[in-house]
Parts: structure tokens; C-alpha cells; sequence
């Protein structure tokens, strides 16, 4: 028959709690009184039990929240979102994890998963909002209308205002060149003095432009640009 539980002498000469079935490893302190006899209650000499209800420390309620904070600071960050969602994934998978640890405290889970959750949204916004501030600006393509410079002289008023005299010179002289003529290369006043005398003469703008290139002018004008020219030769020839 097995002896029941108490303190017992191990055969070492100290006393040794016997659970009833086996030797466990608490032994009996010594007093100066003397030791406990064998047999004593088991209830006064027992080995204290540990405390129903203790709770065990949060550990990953602890790591979660942490991993939810790093992460919702690093969403907020466009160049590293990617870095701070994963974290924030990790956090929430933690602290979900640590709220059904037994003899745990809750409150860090719980924290964590709801820090998970806002953090995601705070940097899915912060993301949102620098991506539309920084996109370029929509491209007109409406035909753009450019409106006449009003300094701008229309290029006909150019070619109809009466040549000046220097003008008439040159292109008289061109004239007379692509003809064959040079005799009057040799003299220096020759070419100015038609210029001039053409340019002081009654024909209009445009006959006058039309005589010096060797262009025919209008028919009311005809006679008058053969007699203006025949004129300022017979004028501006020392030795017609």
C-alpha cells in the first residue's frame, strides 16, 4: 500500500515532501526546533501552489502595437508606403494573434489592431493627396489664336508706298545692266540723279515700281513713265 503524502526522510537525513505517488523536489526548511515529523499535516507543511489567476505578460500585444505605429508612420510617407502597409499587415496579424493569448492582458491587441486599421487609411489619403498634387497639368489642345500684332504693317502697304529715291537708283540701274547697258557705270551721278528725278516725277507708286524693274506699267500710265524716263536721261547725261 502506497504512503500518503507528507513529509518523509528521503534516507539523507532530511525531510522530503512524498506526493503519494513519488519523492518531488521541495524539502522541509530546518528550524531549531526541530524538523517536521513524519506525518505532519500535509496542509501546514505543503508546498505553496502557484496563484490561481496570474496573468502572463503581453508580449505580442506589445509587438503588435509597436509594428502598427512603425507602420502608420511609414504609410504617411509616399516613397516607402509599400514598406509601412506591410508592416501595418504584420502588426494587425500580431495583435490579433496576442488578443486570444490566454492569461494575457487585451488592451495592447486591441490597440494594435484598431492603430492597424486607421494607419492604413491615413496613409492611403496622404498617398492620394500627393498624387494629385503632383500631377502634371491637363494639356490644352484647343487651337491657339494668335492675334495681329498691332505694331504689324501689313506687308502690301510696304510694296505699294512710292520707292525712295536710293531704291529707284539700284533697281534703274540693275535694269539697265541685265539689258546690256553700262554705259552709264562710268558715271558716278548718273543712276542718283534718275533715282531722283523719277521719284520727283507725277507717276504713282505702283507705275513707278513697275518702270524701274523693266516691268510695262498701267496703260493710262504708259506715255508718261516713257516721257519721265526719257527725261531724267536727257537731264542727268552730261553728253546725251
Amino acid at each position: 500500500m502506497s504512503m500518503p503524502a507528507g513529509w518523509y526522510d528521503d534516507g539523507s537525513g532530511r525531510q522530503r515532501w512524498w506526493d503519494g505517488t513519488r519523492w518531488t523536489d521541495d524539502y522541509a526548511p530546518v528550524h531549531d526546533a526541530g524538523s517536521p515529523q513524519p506525518g505532519a499535516s500535509a496542509q501546514a507543511h505543503a508546498p505553496s501552489a502557484p496563484v490561481a489567476g496570474a496573468r502572463r505578460s503581453p508580449v505580442l500585444g506589445f509587438v503588435g502595437l509597436g509594428l502598427a505605429a512603425l507602420g502608420t508612420i511609414l504609410a504617411c510617407i509616399p516613397v516607402v508606403f509599400g514598406i509601412g502597409v506591410v508592416l501595418l499587415l504584420a502588426g494587425f496579424v500580431v495583435s490579433l494573434i496576442g488578443l486570444f493569448t490566454k492569461g494575457a492582458a487585451k488592451w495592447p491587441s486591441i490597440v494594435g489592431m484598431i492603430l492597424s486599421v486607421v494607419g492604413g487609411v491615413i496613409g492611403v489619403v496622404v498617398l492620394v493627396v500627393t498624387l494629385l498634387a503632383n500631377a502634371p497639368a491637363p494639356i490644352d489642345t484647343a487651337p491657339a489664336t494668335s492675334a495681329p500684332s498691332p505694331s504689324a504693317t501689313p506687308s502690301a502697304d510696304a510694296s505699294d508706298s512710292r520707292p525712295s529715291p536710293e531704291e529707284i537708283a539700284e533697281e534703274f540701274a540693275a535694269t539697265l545692266r541685265a539689258g546690256g547697258i553700262t554705259t552709264y557705270d562710268d558715271m558716278p551721278e548718273f543712276y542718283p540723279c534718275v533715282g531722283q528725278f523719277l521719284y520727283d516725277s507725277d507717276l504713282s507708286d505702283e507705275a513707278l515700281r513697275l518702270v524701274i524693274v523693266g516691268d510695262d506699267p498701267p496703260e493710262s500710265e504708259r506715255a508718261a513713265a516713257e516721257k519721265a524716263i526719257a527725261d531724267s536721261v536727257l537731264t542727268c547725261d552730261p553728253q546725251p
